[in-house]
């Protein structure tokens, strides 16, 4: 038996791998365009004014809310009321501020020293957990020597 196909076999095959690339090629080109009427009708807003109008309504007001500055409330002008505003925040601007211990040279001694250990327990932490967690540095290895028979 001759396990080479007849070269009408052949013909036949060709041609019909011929139809089937010509049908998926006309297949794919109706699927691009309806992709791409599918985006241009995504991308107008009228779609979604046409297809959901109460949430177009909700979210424009939802806008309009946070985008629309508030009332501006005026203080009356009068000498009455700025001599009344002024009597009652006299004593929040005169008051002295209360002044801040300075810190003694032990506690400032203490503080430094607080910090420097603190970013050493950190270093040794971050040092610890690298250890447990990443893979070791690979290490170069050693030519071999190769021994000479005499």
């Amino acid at each position: 038996m001759s396990t080479v196909p007849a070269t009408s076999e052949l013909s036949v095959r060709a041609d019909r791998v011929r139809r089937e690339m010509r049908s998926i090629r006309r297949e794919l080109g109706d699927n691009v365009e309806e992709l791409v009427e599918n985006a241009e009708r995504l991308m107008d807003w009228r779609y979604y004014v046409n297809r959901y109008p109460w949430a177009v309504i909700g979210g424009a007001a939802l806008l309009g809310y946070f985008l629309v500055p508030r009332r501006i409330v005026t203080l009356p002008t009068d000498d009455h009321s700025l001599t009344q505003l002024a009597d009652r925040i006299a004593p929040a601007i005169n008051r002295p501020e209360p002044k801040k211990p300075q810190p003694s040279w032990l506690g400032s001694l203490i503080s430094m020293g607080t910090g420097m250990l603190m970013r050493a327990a950190a270093g040794y932490v971050a040092q610890q957990v690298s250890k447990a967690f990443l893979p070791p540095a690979p290490q170069p290895h050693a030519q071999p020597v190769e021994a000479h028979h005499a």
